[in-house]
C-alpha cells in the first residue's frame, strides 16, 4: 500500500526583496520518510524549512501540508524561566488544552526517550548544549506533530556532544517518524536518510538515495561540495 503524502510543494519561490532565497522548488515527503537536505551555507535550506512551518510566507507556488509540524532549531530556543518539564508541557496544555496529568505523563516518557529522565525539574541554564537540544526535541514531539523539521540541530554543539543529539534522532528514525533534516553531518545523512536533497543558490540541484548522492554524484557542483566537506 502506498504511503500517504504528508507534504507537497510545487514551484515554491521565496524572495527577500530582490534576493531569491528559494527558486522554483518542487518537493514532497511521504509518511514515515526521512529526508536530509544538504548544501553550502546560504543555499536556501533553512529558508525552505521556515516556509514549510509557516515562519516564512512563500512568495509564490503551492504548498499542501497534511497535519502539523514540529520544529527543532539550531539554537534550542528553550524558555529559560521554565523547568525542562514545563518547557515540554507548556504548548500541549496552553495551545491544545490537553489534560495536564496526561501531558505530564507524556513529558516523563519523552524525557526518558531523550535520556534526560532526571532533568525534568532542572532549568535550561544548568544544561549542556547537547542536553538543551534533546529537551528541544522532546518539546517538539510533545505536540505530536505529523512532520518533524530539524534545522542544523547539531551545528551549535561541540563535536563531542553532537552524538547525543544524533542518537536521539536515530531513535526517531527507527520509529519511522516523518522527518526533514537540514544538516551538515554527512555521515548522519548517509546512514539515516531515505532520500537526500542537495541545494545550492535556492535550487534543488540533485535528489536521490544516499548511495546515489554520496557514491555517484552527477553534477560537478555536488562533487565539489562533497569534496570540500571531506576536507573540512
Amino acid at each position: 500500500m502506498e504511503r500517504e503524502t504528508v507534504l507537497e510543494m510545487k514551484n515554491i519561490i521565496k524572495d527577500y526583496g530582490s534576493f531569491r532565497a528559494v527558486n522554483n522548488v518542487n518537493f514532497s515527503i511521504k509518511k514515515g520518510e526521512i529526508v536530509a537536505i544538504i548544501g553550502p551555507s546560504g543555499s536556501g535550506k533553512s529558508t525552505l524549512l521556515r516556509c514549510i512551518n509557516g515562519l516564512n510566507s512563500i512568495t509564490s507556488g503551492e504548498m499542501n501540508l497534511k497535519g502539523t509540524t514540529g520544529m527543532v532549531f539550531q539554537h534550542f530556543h528553550l524558555f529559560n524561566h521554565m523547568t525542562c518539564r514545563e518547557n515540554i508541557t507548556y504548548a500541549p496544555i496552553k495551545v491544545k488544552n490537553e489534560n495536564k496529568a496526561d501531558v505530564n505523563k507524556r513529558a516523563d516518557e519523552l524525557l526518558k526517550m531523550v535520556g534526560l529522565e532526571n532533568k525534568g525539574d532542572v532549568y535550561p541554564a544548568k544544561l549542556s548544549g547537547g542536553q538543551k537540544q534533546r529537551i528541544a526535541i522532546a518539546r517538539a514531539l510533545a505536540m505530536r506533530p505529523d512532520l518533524m523539521l530539524f534545522d542544523e540541530p547539531t551545528s551549535a554543539l561541540d563535536p563531542e556532544i553532537t552524538g547525543e543529539v544524533l542518537n536521539v534522532m536515530k531513535k526517531l528514525a527507527e520509529k519511522h517518524t516523518t522527518m526533514i533534516v537540514v544538516t551538515h553531518e554527512m555521515g548522519f545523512a548517509k546512514e539515516v536518510a531515505d532520500r537526500v536533497l542537495f541545494m545550492d543558490h535556492g535550487v534543488i540541484v540533485e535528489e536521490g538515495t544516499p548511495e546515489e548522492i554520496f557514491e555517484n554524484p552527477k553534477s560537478e557542483r555536488l562533487r565539489s561540495f562533497l569534496s570540500s566537506m571531506l576536507r573540512a
